[in-house]
């Protein structure tokens, strides 16, 4: 085998033992590469977007557990192996290798002694600023914030009140912008996180010294308007939802172009509740009568001062005469029926529409009243409730319209001139650079068959010269007779003299 491969190696030419030796390089290469690839573990971000700080703290704790790392990113990413990511990072937060900017409110976790008040203080101004900061760069724009709060000493004296502020900055990521919701949602997080805090005091800015939160209105006077420009949007879908089935149902009447329809609506988007409550006659639970009567004497004296002040009076004069009385008291208990229904009336009713039809030409008025019929159907008109409807006729302007009486372009006309021309020119395009390609190389081919066929013909001939009997020689010339031999028996056998030439190269 050794043999065979040393003569299959000296049978190559210099051209074809250079390019054996560079595939089988290139092979090996590819090979290697591909072993490297797949036995080398993945990486996956462990952390990204990290201040040089954070960083070399982090590379600490991954030395310290002997773990692989790599920095991409200009350092601002660390990739670890990516079956250890989510036990590194947990490592990394209990090692306190995230928070190197600053610490919240585990500042109070180590409890010293002697600490002074004004300590306390700023101690909790350090820690209520690194929370702030931790919660506001959670949001996806935000690279990076720093805050500043201003936390006055609480006064017994009123006029000794000072207001606490604040002060935000905010380094955004590339290509990122703050909507207005957002940066609202960031005053509103540190107005709540502060006592007595108000809009007006709370700072927002971005590295470029823009201020994010300059004349953001904060009553409600911007809820108003916001709630305006959502009622104008709705009311105009509305219009517009009218328009287009009333002019689908004109052009389908009069043809296109020859009515027009604009429509006003008055939508109502006040928000009502209505209570109502109804008694009905009731029915009697418990009645209950009571009659009295009886008799009785009276007995009195002379009226007058003596007989009203105390001391010795004058006897009373004794009269016998009798009295009676009669009493009837009734008590009725009713059980009154009552219904009570509550009415929310949804915003969004129409309160009354205006719609203007003006359709081309000259029509009749009776043609006209017909038409209106028939809009005020598909309108909904409502006398009682206001709505307006005005169809009148009138000639267009015919400059301004386009002209659909002409005959529709043909279909190569319209789809392919406007759709399909150019892609149609590329493919046509490049299927005439195939088929010159493939010509092209058709030829080259036929020429390399051609070169070799003639290059076997001429070894074919140089063989015969070669293998030519002596003894058929006898010619003054020997080399002029056999090539003239030889020449003869190419003209009249080529075939053979080619089949030949095939058993002496298999040999």
């Amino acid at each position: 085998m050794l043999d065979k491969l040393r003569q299959w190696w000296q049978s190559l030419n210099r051209s074809r033992k250079i390019i054996f030796v560079a595939g089988c390089t290139g092979i090996l290469i590819t090979i290697i590469v591909l072993g490297q690839m797949l036995l080398r573990p993945t990486y996956a971000p462990l952390f990204t977007e990290l201040e040089p700080q954070n960083a070399s703290k982090i590379i600490e704790q991954l030395e310290t557990l002997q773990v692989p790392y790599h920095i991409t990113n200009n350092g601002k990413t660390i990739e670890v192996p990516e079956d250890q990511v989510y036990k590194l990072r947990i490592q990394m937060a209990s090692a306190g290798a995230l928070y190197n900017s600053g610490q919240g409110f585990e500042l109070f976790d180590e409890k010293k002694f002697g600490i002074t008040e004004f300590e306390q203080q700023v101690g909790y101004q350090r820690a209520l600023q690194e929370e702030l900061r931790r919660t506001i760069v959670q949001l996806e724009e935000v690279e990076q914030a720093r805050v500043h709060l201003v936390l006055p000493q609480e006064s017994v004296f009123l006029d000794e009140q000072v207001v606490p502020s604040a002060s935000i900055a905010l380094k955004l990521k590339p290509y990122t912008k703050l909507e207005r919701d957002q940066v609202r949602g960031i005053q509103s997080l540190v107005m709540g996180s502060m006592q007595g805090l108000t809009p007006e005091n709370i700072h927002i800015i971005d590295m470029q010294g823009n201020v994010l939160n300059e004349n953001m209105e904060t009553d409600g006077a911007e809820f108003s308007t916001a709630s305006a420009l959502k009622n104008y949007e709705i009311r105009r879908e509305y219009e517009k939802e009218m328009e287009q089935r009333l002019q689908q149902m004109l052009n389908r009447i009069l043809g296109p172009a020859r009515a027009v329809a604009m429509v006003s609506a008055d939508l109502d988007f006040d928000r009502q509740e209505i209570l109502q409550a109804e008694y009905g006659p009731g029915t009697i639970l418990h009645e209950e009568t009571l009659t009295e009567e009886g008799t009785g004497t009276t007995s009195g004296g002379i009226p007058g001062t003596d007989a009203q002040m105390p001391g010795d009076t004058m006897p009373f004069a004794t009269d016998n005469t009798g009295s009676t009385y009669n009493r009837e008291q009734s008590t009725i208990d009713y059980q009154v029926n009552a219904n009570q229904q509550t009415l929310i009336k949804a915003p969004g009713t129409v309160r009354r529409l205006s719609v203007s039809v003006v359709v081309d030409g000259d029509y009749a008025q009776n043609e006209l009243d017909s038409l209106q019929q028939v809009i005020a159907g598909a309108m909904g008109y409502d006398e009682n409730r206001g709505d307006q409807l005005n169809v009148s006729s009138m000639n267009f302007n015919k400059d301004s319209l386009p002209n659909f009486e002409e005959t529709p372009a043909p279909f190569s006309e319209t789809l392919l001139d406007k759709r399909l021309i150019i892609p149609g020119a590329i493919a046509g395009t490049l299927l005439l650079m195939l088929i010159g390609f493939l010509l092209l190389r058709r030829r080259a081919r036929r020429r390399k068959e051609m070169l070799i066929q003639q290059q076997i013909e001429e070894e074919a001939l140089s063989q015969v010269v070669q293998e030519e009997p002596k003894k058929e020689v006898k010619v003054e010339d020997p080399i002029a007779g056999q090539r003239k031999s030889v020449k003869q028996v190419a003209r009249e056998r080529p075939g053979e003299v080619v089949e030949i030439l095939k058993i002496w190269l298999r040999e």
